[in-house]
């Protein structure tokens, strides 16, 4: 049976049907049977970089079958379960995943292919915590990377083949404290950058570019909440990811279990704005307060086409198409209004201040950039240019995006 359906934004539509093989076995068929496929997950990204002229495959009919390595302090599992499903059904083991991105109905699969992160100084990106990974390639045949080979083949956008099975790292589960404060002045935020990204497990700010910062989310492991007031800001009950429906948000002012405090939203809500495009790019730690100055210089010019800008922070790695490659970075998050005639003549103007500073963009989001510049920005370019040949050398898991990105 296949369908056709539009990403979770609604602002494009996949331009191939999709098949949900019921295991393994059946996707290896279909896989050997198609001359170009690729993977689904829960189609969350605004470009087309899960897309294809030819089969999508979801695996959401899959059986996750979560197994638990105690000795080894790993847990592995089908692709598709969605990061919230995955947090809860381990914590009911009494193990936790160290991070978790603000929305938890994205896919295992889809956020380690795709850079997606949480925020936390010491916290890198999902895709750091895998351990190993099971791939369908082509012709349908299966293989496993770890080791030193996940450097290059974890975060990959689909160019390898179809991940099956996701061996990740754990730990004891764990109980997170979310507090929420409103109004930080813009001044204490620039002056503290460095101390407010530190004084938390994870911490995220809220803000626009005019005026002063909208609101902080400060989730903690270790310490009780705040007697007073946050580098300014005050406490607050109001969920500064709010957008007026409360049942949406992740509790604040309470302790609960990191899979459900980590991320902003409610694994049972719809989250976040819904009608919304986004796009986020990622800055080394010592450019940061030179590309939000840079950002508020166009600020009046880039408000009326936002909902909110999130800031995060994301340790460094060593995965070669990762944005936090080689630098600690600070995620720079913007949720847009609905609006394309408005948001994407912005695209360019924001990354002439943003790229010369070390800037990455988020693949799965929107962005301007391509072709020499963008590979500029990757060391490791070459090294996954050759990777993706070795592995798929007929471009049977290619796409148009993946094909004006990284080439054909």
């Amino acid at each position: 049976m296949v369908d056709v359906e539009r990403n979770w934004a609604r602002n494009l539509v996949y331009s191939a049907p999709v098949a949900h093989p019921g295991s393994v076995e059946e996707l290896q068929e279909t896989v050997a049977a198609a001359t170009r496929v690729h993977a689904l997950g829960t189609r969350h990204s605004f470009t087309p970089c899960a897309d294809t002229d030819g089969l999508l495959v979801a695996l959401d009919r899959v059986a996750p079958d979560l197994v638990v390595d105690a000795a080894a302090w790993t847990a592995t599992v089908g692709s598709a379960i969605r990061l919230g499903d995955l947090g809860r059904l381990l914590d009911e083991q009494g193990w936790a995943i160290a991070n978790l991105p603000s929305l938890p109905h994205i896919s295992l699969g889809g956020a380690v292919a795709t850079a997606t992160h949480g925020s936390g100084d010491g916290l890198g990106m999902l895709a750091t915590l895998v351990r190993g990974l099971e791939v369908v390639g082509p012709g349908g045949a299966a293989r496993r990377y770890e080791g030193g080979e996940l450097a290059g083949a974890v975060l990959s956008y689909g160019a390898l083949g179809v991940v099956t099975r996701i061996t990740v790292a754990v730990e004891p589960a764990f109980a997170v404290r979310q507090d929420a404060f409103d109004a930080m002045p813009w001044a204490e935020a620039e002056a503290h950058l460095d101390e407010v990204f530190a004084a938390a497990y994870s911490v995220s700010l809220f803000t626009k570019y005019t005026g002063d910062v909208r609101g902080a989310l400060v989730k903690s492991r270790t310490r009780d909440g705040w007697d007073g007031p946050f580098f300014g800001a005050a406490p607050s009950p109001r969920d500064p990811a709010d957008i007026g429906a409360a049942t949406k948000n992740t509790e604040v002012g309470t302790w609960g279990p990191s899979w459900d405090r980590l991320p902003h939203f409610r694994l049972a809500a719809v989250p976040s704005v819904g009608e919304e495009l986004q796009s986020e790019y990622f800055v080394p730690r010592e450019a940061a307060r030179e590309a939000l100055r840079s950002l508020r210089g166009i600020g009046a010019d880039i408000d009326p086409a936002l909902h909110v800008t999130e800031l995060r922070t994301v340790a460094a790695d060593d995965l070669w198409l990762s944005a936090a490659a080689g630098a600690d970075v600070l995620s720079i998050g913007f949720t847009w209004k609905d609006e394309p005639d408005l948001v994407l003549p912005l695209l360019p103007r924001i990354e002439e201040r943003l790229l010369p500073l070390g800037a990455r963009p988020h693949w799965a989001k929107l962005f301007a950039v391509r072709g020499e510049r963008l590979r500029t920005l990757y060391p490791h370019w070459d090294d996954f240019l050759a990777l993706r040949h070795a592995a798929d050398p007929e471009r049977v898991f290619t796409n148009a995006f993946l094909a004006e990105v990284l080439g054909p």
